[in-house]
């Protein structure tokens, strides 16, 4: 609800919950009352009655004051007389769009300003108020699936917020004062509709998750490289098609899913992600990788499905750690020998190719259980040949 100043504040919950418990009020009426009548209003009804009444008090006929005065209209009055205040506020619900705002000028209920988490998911919430940067001890900030498309300023004004989750608003941009929420350990911004970020991001020093997947950017800032306690980024979905050399100074990062862009290649300092351990590129219009590709030593998981790869380098062999690598939907004509080096690989997809043979040494995997080989060129002989050298290992051809 609008206040003189214009401000707004939502009521979460389980406050709104207890209201209803504590005065025994009908939920339906009980949002009416607040979608016409401030909140200092309501608790001087509820102090004087426990329950509906039907008499014009002072209060009843505040609120009767204010609808006649904004709409014309006397819905006091009907063809049998007077309308019971039951019956009035009944009327008004119907006539009403209810809101879930209260005013924070009134809202003087001490917990507001110490609580430290706050849940809004999906209230159809279309703007935050500024007063939110009031909210000094607020720890956990959960705002998806609403309709947000602009965060105010005073959001970097949460000091204490370690979760931000976002995602599923209409954001297009950031303020740079996001980059003042020190604490912020996890940030939420999947599915909005952000086509940039602003270079503050890199302010937040302690940020270990970053979901980004599914919105417009197309290209990050350099200062994404000073997240360096960054362990988990979320990048699919995007319109990448170039990367910030910078990204090699994520040394702590251990997940990164770049799916679904237009990246033709990587930097070379990818090679620098010394503790990257799930890398997912699938669905990009990669030709080549960096030999650098060989220096993520502790990388377990590698998706490269659908894209152009025609040859791989042959320190993909570095890669001891290993266990799945999908090369489906690429122009692979041949492997390197250096596959055989792979000694942790449970899964290798190469299906969707145009391998016409393999390199004996793919007979080297031993911890091999998987091979998928469908739509190649290979022939029913090389199938066979395979088989029998590795007959524990499940192969779809």
């Amino acid at each position: 609800m609008e206040t003189d100043s214009g401000k707004y504040i939502y009521i979460d919950g389980p406050t709104y919950n207890k209201l209803l418990t504590k005065y025994d009020l009908n939920e339906d009426v009980l949002r009416e009352i607040l979608s016409h009548a401030d909140i200092q209003s309501v608790f001087q009804l509820c102090q004087v009655n426990k329950t509906l009444c039907h008499q014009h008090d002072d209060l009843f006929k505040q609120i009767y004051q204010r609808h006649y005065h904004q709409t014309g209209m006397d819905v006091f009055k009907n063809k049998t007389g007077n309308m019971t205040w039951f019956q009035l506020l009944k009327l008004c619900y119907q006539l009403s769009q209810l809101i879930s705002l209260l005013s924070l000028k009134y809202y003087t209920m001490k917990a507001l300003y110490t609580i430290t988490e706050l849940d809004l998911y999906d209230k159809n919430i279309k703007v935050l108020p500024p007063e939110i940067g009031q909210l000094s001890h607020l720890q956990y900030l959960y705002l998806s699936y609403n309709k947000l498309s602009a965060l105010p300023p005073e959001i970097g004004q949460l000091s204490d917020l370690q979760q931000l989750d976002l995602s599923y608003n209409q954001l297009s941009e950031l303020p740079p004062e996001i980059g003042q929420l020190g604490d912020l350990q996890q940030l939420k911004l999947s599915y909005n509709q952000l086509s940039e970020l602003p270079p503050e991001i890199g302010q937040l020093n302690h940020l270990q998750v970053l979901y980004l997947s599914n919105n417009q950017l197309s290209e990050l800032p350099p200062e994404i490289g000073q997240l360096n306690h960054l362990q988990v980024l979320y990048l699919s979905n995007n319109q990448l098609s170039v990367l910030p050399p910078e990204m090699g100074q994520l040394i702590h990062l251990q997940y990164l899913n770049l799916s679904y862009n237009q990246l033709s290649a990587l930097p070379t300092e990818i090679g620098q992600l010394s503790h990257l351990e799930q890398l997912y590129l699938s669905n990009n219009q990669l030709n080549a990788l960096p030999p650098e590709i060989g220096q993520l030593g502790a990388l377990q998981y590698l998706d490269l499905s659908n894209n152009q790869l025609s040859a791989l380098p042959p320190e993909i062999g570095q890669l001891s750690d290993l266990y799945l690598l999908d090369l489906s939907h690429n122009q692979l004509n041949a492997l390197p020998p250096a596959i055989g080096h792979l000694r942790a690989l449970e899964e290798l997809s190469l299906s969707f190719n145009k391998l016409s043979a393999l390199p004996p040494e793919i007979g080297q995997l031993r911890e091999l259980q998987t091979l998928y080989l469908q739509y190649n060129n290979l022939s029913p002989t090389l199938i066979n040949k395979l088989e029998l050298q590795l007959p524990n290992i499940m192969i779809y051809s």
